[in-house]
């Protein structure tokens, strides 16, 4: 018999409430692990549809607590602080692009999607041992062909209003090519990330009487990349970070 069969014979409560059990003992080993305090405890409801519902918000915190376990997916420190990285200034700079519209908002676009894509490939690289050269190639390639899009988008605009934007952000993202690039990570994102600065100090220039938020944008990503190069520093000091390592 199921045990879906079970619980059917079982009154609401009781069936509901083993489950509400379960749920907790998956919370309270969880965090357990995570060294959190103040697991739920077990109390009582005033009806079956409030367990019901204690039980859905349980399970889908349970959920949550459970792919931040070491061993989930995207779970390594590398993951972990690149989506730190991601909810910092380069967070902000998208924000200042969506603003802008126009060329810097279609090109900026496809930087977000280089940023998913690296993204995706370091979740690869913290549960892979190193593989061959050629596997590298290949895994990196998605990120490399977007890099070429956002240049590509660049250079059929050389007459746009905005193309020191363009061609800052061009130069900048080069830098997110550090995955394959020989030498030390962090290196290769300040040396991109100071071909960048030419343009932006272009852009401020241009931009310095009339309006504000474009050199907002310029500082902005400038930052970005020098938080990038901290990450890259700190978390690939001599090259991606491959789970044997």
């Amino acid at each position: 018999m199921s045990t879906c069969a079970i619980q059917l014979k079982m009154p609401a409560n009781q069936a509901t409430l083993g489950r509400l059990e379960a749920v907790l003992a998956r919370l309270e080993t969880v965090a357990t692990k995570l060294g959190i305090e103040g697991t739920p405890k077990k109390g009582s409801a005033h009806s079956a549809a409030d367990i019901q519902a204690l039980v859905e918000r349980l399970e889908a915190a349970a959920d949550k607590i459970e792919q931040s376990t070491p061993g989930a997916e995207g779970s390594g420190k590398t993951v972990e602080f690149y989506d730190e990285f991601l909810r910092g200034k380069i967070s902000t700079f998208f924000k200042l692009s969506d603003e802008s519209g126009g060329d810097v908002k279609t090109q900026v676009d496809l930087v977000k999607k280089i940023f998913q894509t690296q993204r995706e490939f370091l979740v690869k690289a913290s549960s892979t041992k190193m593989p061959s050269k050629d596997r590298i190639a290949a895994m990196i390639q998605p990120t490399a062909q977007l890099r070429q899009e956002v240049e590509a988008f660049r250079d059929r605009n050389r007459k746009s209003q905005y193309f020191n934007h363009l061609s800052a952000v061009t130069e900048g993202t080069e830098a997110l090519l550090w995955v394959g690039a020989p030498g030390k990570p962090d290196i290769f994102v300040r040396d991109r990330k100071d071909g960048a600065v030419f343009y932006t100090n272009r852009v401020l220039k241009e931009f310095k009487d009339k309006d504000p938020k474009h050199a907002e944008w310029a500082h902005t990503f400038i930052a970005a990349l020098i938080e990038l190069q901290n990450y890259c520093k700190e978390f690939h000091p001599i090259g991606v970070s491959w789970a044997s390592e």
